[in-house]
């Protein structure tokens, strides 16, 4: 059957996993420390960091991961655990494949991301509706007057909110000491609610809604551009045909010296014995394919030198094959066998692999004379 496969399949779909874990860190994280202390006193300070800092390192650290290809962030670590389908996986490696797995982890961690600050809005408002938040904040080191600058300037996004703006009048009211009873009245004390949801409002969910925006525009950018790329490299190195001409790539009868063998078909080498021209050592072979592990998935992906890769030759060419020969070159080796031999190809298994290759320029079908079909 002819091979139907377009890499665009590859896209930005929802890892759940992920983005569950990133509501419950932001639900966790919220109530512990908008649960304040016995007299239900909340640190500013504190909430500054969780809506504020944090946030912010976490674009700065995923944007560096975006830049540097190899960086951390959240969705790259989970995405090590153990806990992902075979779906997943295969996922995960096509868009190593297609070159675009940091702009997926840059998605999902900003989707996370943005999962955390939705969960720790909603438990901003189930705990200023249900209990009486008292925002206060202390320092040994800072006075109103050093920290109202400060303020001022995070707070610059919304200056068309007045009542969202920090006051001197408001820090100085609710400054706080462990060593004296609270005295100012209710009012003064809940006076920050509304700075409070400002900043998660903008520097947590406004913030990164942008950047998923971006992340997704890059991320079809880049795999439009490859689609492209490929196509027309394809073009240029294929002569034009006529209708009627050949749709089979010629087979080649030899391989060089010494060449990588990849098993994708995961079969038993021994089958190979009887070709001298090949090198049958632990150095000189890969695994790829469903069967790989991911250890052996990413050494078969950075392999750069030509290669042959052993298929099924009854199993029809599938699109994660052609994903994985995008970024490599060399030989495909449809093989057959009966009672531990390789026996001669079908005719027909032959050709659906040559018509494989044909548009794969770095690509030949590779098959000994003597495994060459019997059928006329």
């Amino acid at each position: 059957m002819p091979l139907n496969h377009r890499p665009a399949n590859v896209n930005l779909q929802i890892a759940w996993p992920i983005v569950l874990l990133g509501a419950l860190l932001g639900a966790v994280l919220a109530w512990g420390i908008l649960s304040g202390d016995q007299q239900g006193r909340v640190n500013l300070l504190y909430l500054l960091l969780l809506y504020l800092v944090f946030p912010l390192l976490g674009v700065v650290v995923s944007t560096l991961s975006l830049i540097k290809g190899r960086g951390l962030n959240l969705a790259r670590v989970i995405t090590a655990l153990p806990v992902w389908s075979n779906q997943k996986r295969m996922l995960l490696r096509k868009t190593r494949q297609l070159q675009v797995e940091k702009y997926w982890l840059f998605f999902q961690s900003h989707l996370a991301a943005l999962a955390f600050s939705v969960s720790s809005v909603l438990v901003f408002f189930i705990m200023l509706l249900a209990t009486d938040v008292n925002f206060v904040w202390r320092s040994t080191l800072l006075n109103p007057a050093d920290l109202l600058p400060v303020l001022k300037q995070v707070a610059l996004p919304w200056l068309f909110w007045p009542e969202a703006q920090p006051t001197i009048e408001l820090l100085e009211a609710t400054q706080d000491s462990r060593i004296q009873a609270a005295g100012q009245p209710g009012a003064s004390y809940a006076g920050w609610w509304r700075f409070v949801l400002a900043i998660q409002l903008f520097y947590c969910v406004i913030l990164r809604s942008g950047l998923l925006g971006i992340t997704v525009w890059l991320f079809k950018a880049k795999l439009n551009k490859d689609i492209e790329l490929t196509l027309s490299k394809n073009n240029i190195a294929r002569p034009v045909r006529d209708a009627g001409a050949e749709r089979y790539r010629p087979v080649a009868s030899g391989l060089p010296q010494g060449i990588t063998i990849n098993n994708w078909a995961a079969a038993d080498l021994d089958l190979l014995a009887d070709y001298d021209s090949l090198e049958l050592s632990a150095e000189n072979i890969l695994k790829a394919g469903p069967l790989a592990s991911e250890a052996e998935q990413d050494a078969a992906e950075n392999w750069r030198d030509d290669q042959v890769i052993l298929v099924k030759s009854w199993e029809p060419p599938m699109g994660e094959l052609a994903d994985f020969m995008q970024t490599g070159k060399g030989y495909i080796w449809p093989i057959d066998w009966q009672d531990a031999a390789l026996v001669p190809l079908r005719g027909q298994h032959l050709q659906e692999w040559r018509r494989f290759v044909n548009n794969m320029p770095d690509w030949q079908v590779y098959l000994p004379v003597g495994l060459m079909p019997l059928e006329a």
